[in-house]
C-alpha cells in the first residue's frame, strides 16, 4: 500500500486557516505561521503586545479628576525546556576576563512569565510576582535561539496600567472574557477585584467601572472557569457571573477562618486555597492613607504565610470537600494568576505542593515558598532546591551575577 500521508505544506489551502484559527495561543500560532510563507500568508499574527492597544479603561482607583486612562496588560507564563536535554549553555562573565565563563547543564525546563511591547521587546517578570527582571545589561544574551527550546504556554495572566508605564496601584486581580486571539479585544469585558476588595467590570469605551456587588467589598479572587466569570469571597462563597453581570451564588460559604481565598481549577475542578497570616493584612482605605506611604509601610513588614487549607467543590451535592492530597498535581499561586500543573511535565516540581511567595516584590524567584499539603509544612524553595523550575533561565542570564543576587537575597 502506498503512503497517503502528505507534507503539511501541501495540504489544500482552503485548509489552512481552518486549522489555524483552532489554534489559541501566542506560541501555535508563531509555530504554525513558521511552517512556510503560504501558511504565514493564510494567517494573521497574533497581538502578543501589551499592552493591548487600544483597549483604554478608567482607573478603578481613583477618581475622573486623577489620572484615568488605563490599558489592560497581558503576561503569558511558558514552560521553557531544552530540546536536548545533555546541551551545556555557556555564558560570559562580566566579571572575569573574557575567555572565561559560567556554564550551567539544563536538565530540566524552566516558567518564564513574558510581556510584549509595542517595540517588538520582551520583558521577563518572575512567575510567581509581577516584578519586571531587572539587571545589567551584561547580564542578558543579545540572541536565545528558540529553535533549541521546547516551548509550552501554561497560563495568562492580565493586570492593568497607565500609559506613563506605571502600573495601576491596588489591583488584587484582572481576568478578561472572551479571551481569545480571534475575538476583537475591544468586544471582551475585564472584571476585576481592586481597592481592598471591590468587585467590578468595564469595557472598552466605559467612563467609569460598574461595582457588581454594592454591599459586599470583600472580594478575594476571580476567575474564568468553564467560559464563566467566577468571583469568591472573603469567607469562602463561590458566585458566577451571569450574561448581564449579574452574582448568582454558586456555593455555600467556606467558613473558613484564612486570611484569603484563592480559586483554581484543576483537572475540571474548581477549588478554593485558603491562605493563613501571622496577622492581618492591612486594608486600603483611600480617605485615611496616603496611597504611597501605605505601600511602603506594606512592604516594610508584610504578613507571612502560616499555614493554608484546600477544598474542592463537589458541584453535584453542592457542598465543599477538604483535600489533603492532590497526587502528581501542584498549585502555583501567583500574584496576578494562580494555575495548577502536573508535575510529571515540570522536572524539580513536587506533587501535592503548594508554590507561593509571602510578597508581591519577591526577587528572581528567590523568596519562593513550597507548602507541603501531606506534611503542612512550609519550605523555602531555592535554598532546598525544591523547585529549580522557579529559577531564572540560564538562556538569559549570567550565573555568576545571580548567584551573587541569590546569596545577598539568602542573608536577608
Amino acid at each position: 500500500m502506498e503512503d497517503s500521508r502528505v507534507r503539511w505544506s501541501d495540504l489544500p489551502p482552503e485548509l489552512w486557516p481552518i486549522i489555524g484559527k483552532r489554534l489559541d495561543t501566542y506560541i501555535d500560532v508563531l509555530r504554525f505561521r513558521s511552517v512556510c510563507r503560504s501558511w504565514r500568508a493564510s494567517l494573521p499574527p497574533f497581538n502578543a503586545v501589551s499592552p493591548l492597544l487600544p483597549l483604554d479603561l478608567p482607573s478603578p482607583v481613583f477618581a475622573a479628576d486623577h489620572l484615568t486612562d488605563a490599558f489592560l496588560i497581558r503576561r503569558i507564563i511558558y514552560r521553557l525546556s531544552p530540546l536536548d536535554h545533555h546541551k551545556t549553555f555557556s555564558f560570559a562573565s562580566s566579571s572575569t576576563s573574557s575567555s572565561s565563563s559560567s556554564s550551567y547543564c539544563a536538565a530540566e525546563g524552566w516558567l518564564a512569565k513574558v510581556e510584549s511591547t509595542k517595540l517588538g521587546k520582551m520583558r521577563f517578570l518572575h512567575p510567581l510576582s509581577t516584578r519586571y527582571a531587572k539587571c545589567n545589561s551584561d547580564l542578558f544574551r543579545k540572541e536565545v535561539n528558540l529553535l533549541d527550546f521546547g516551548i509550552y504556554e501554561v497560563a495568562k495572566s492580565y493586570t492593568l496600567g497607565y500609559t506613563n508605564g506605571s502600573p495601576v496601584p491596588r489591583i488584587t486581580k484582572v481576568v478578561m472574557f472572551p479571551d481569545s486571539p480571534w475575538i476583537d479585544v475591544k468586544k471582551c469585558t475585564i472584571l476585576a477585584v481592586y481597592a481592598g476588595g471591590k468587585l467590578g467590570f468595564a469595557k472598552h469605551g466605559d467612563d467609569k467601572w460598574t461595582l457588581i456587588d454594592h454591599r459586599n467589598f470583600h472580594y478575594d479572587d476571580v476567575i474564568v472557569y468553564k467560559g464563566q466569570f467566577y468571583a469568591v469571597d472573603r469567607w469562602g462563597t463561590v458566585f458566577w457571573i451571569d450574561s448581564s453581570m449579574r452574582l448568582v451564588q454558586f456555593s455555600p460559604p467556606l467558613c473558613g477562618f484564612g486570611n484569603q481565598k484563592h480559586l483554581v481549577e484543576c483537572n475540571g475542578e474548581l477549588y478554593v486555597v485558603d491562605r493563613f497570616l501571622d496577622k492581618e493584612p492591612l486594608l486600603w482605605n483611600a480617605d485615611i492613607f496616603h496611597i504611597h506611604w501605605l505601600n511602603n509601610l506594606i512592604e516594610d513588614s508584610p504578613p507571612k504565610v502560616i499555614d493554608f487549607k484546600l477544598h474542592r467543590l463537589d458541584q453535584e451535592w453542592g457542598r465543599w470537600v477538604e483535600v489533603k492530597n492532590l497526587g502528581n498535581q501542584s498549585f502555583i499561586l501567583g500574584n496576578d494568576c494562580c494555575f495548577s500543573v502536573s508535575t510529571p511535565n515540570f522536572e524539580g516540581l513536587k506533587g501535592s505542593c503548594i508554590y507561593f511567595t509571602h510578597t508581591p516584590k519577591c526577587a528572581l524567584g528567590y523568596n519562593t515558598h513550597v507548602f507541603e499539603l501531606e506534611d503542612k509544612r512550609i519550605l523555602k524553595a531555592s535554598s532546598n532546591d525544591n523547585a529549580p523550575i522557579f529559577r531564572p533561565p540560564p538562556i538569559w542570564l549570567n550565573l555568576e551575577v545571580t548567584q551573587i543576587e541569590e546569596d545577598a537575597a539568602d542573608n536577608q
